[in-house]
């Protein structure tokens, strides 16, 4: 279960410039927005069928999670598509990492 875990990222460098977009993928609205406050997830969350077709379509998305590593001038870094215990470990050492160079 990643979202909950990338939330303390989330919450350490989003003054650096990190942002965080999830796409829910779940078609079940109400069950997403109680996932959302059972986790007290702050980050953005699209959720509207036409932005995930938007989002999916445009960074070829195929497997949920997904995720990627998005530096300011809009392009992709890193792509890691699956979430393990653990993963959320590597994806602030690829942070920093980029934040660095």
């Amino acid at each position: 279960m990643e979202l909950p875990r990338l939330e303390p990222l989330w919450q350490k460098y989003r003054d650096k410039g990190l942002s965080i977009v999830a796409v829910e993928a779940t078609r079940d609205r109400e069950r997403a927005l109680k996932f959302i406050d059972k986790h007290n997830l702050t980050y953005h969350l699209l959720e509207a069928e036409e932005e995930k077709r938007v989002v999916k379509e445009k960074f070829g998305i195929k497997w949920f999670p997904t995720s990627f590593l998005i530096d300011r001038e809009r392009r992709i870094m890193i792509c890691h598509v699956g979430f393990r215990a653990g993963d959320e470990v590597k994806l602030e050492q690829e942070i920093l990492r980029l934040s660095t160079n």
